[in-house]
């Protein structure tokens, strides 16, 4: 599976849910498929799934989805703790490994590129197994994102991207952009979760 192939099916399922995107070309292709008022883009790196864990607690009846790229999640994988203690019902983890980091020319590995087993370490980090996923297809993942964002959640996905088929990997003029700026996008995302009281 591509990174576009993985953004299509976020694109197609992500109905009304409260998105919170880590940096890099996830957001510019969630925005130009799926762009909604509540989508925070390109937030800091390792702290997309913190901040999706606060508005989940907050907002319990909303789905709410992280996504963030290995490399970025791993540098805050200690939420993994934090979430799987509070226990949020409506909050799915979605992380795209492509086992390399997403500037430069794309050939520097991550974690994952040196064999750190996100999906284990949720499960040391006390997550039952049933709430830990893997996909490295789109059909996988498109049923298991369909189920983790009705609910009994958290749920934690590891998405599996080739970089060698990723066309936005190491070109920074081929990359999607948001057109909105990250200000803005908090702005739109408290308006929209007010409707929520």
């Amino acid at each position: 599976m591509n990174r576009e192939e993985a953004m299509n099916v976020v694109a197609a399922l992500r109905g009304d849910a409260a998105v919170v995107m880590g940096p890099g070309s996830n957001c510019g292709l969630v925005y130009e498929r799926a762009d909604r008022p509540a989508t925070i883009y390109n937030m800091d790196m390792a702290y997309a799934s913190a901040v999706a864990l606060g508005i989940a607690l907050a907002r319990p009846k909303r789905p709410v989805l992280a996504i963030e790229g290995d490399g970025s999640f791993y540098a805050g994988s200690t939420v993994l703790s934090m979430i799987w203690r509070t226990r949020p019902a409506n909050l799915t983890v979605l992380v795209t490994d492509n086992g390399v980091w997403g500037t430069g020319d794309g050939s520097e590995p991550t974690a994952t590129g040196h064999g750190v087993d996100l999906a284990a370490l949720a499960r040391v980090a006390g997550w039952e197994e049933a709430r830990v996923h893997r996909a490295s297809d789109p059909d996988t993942l498109r049923r298991t994102l369909a189920s983790a964002l009705k609910g009994g959640g958290p749920n934690f996905i590891v998405a599996s991207t080739d970089p060698a088929a990723d066309q936005y990997l190491g070109s920074f003029v081929a990359k999607p952009r948001v057109g909105r700026h990250l200000l803005e996008c908090a702005v739109l995302m408290r308006a929209d979760l007010s409707r929520d009281d």
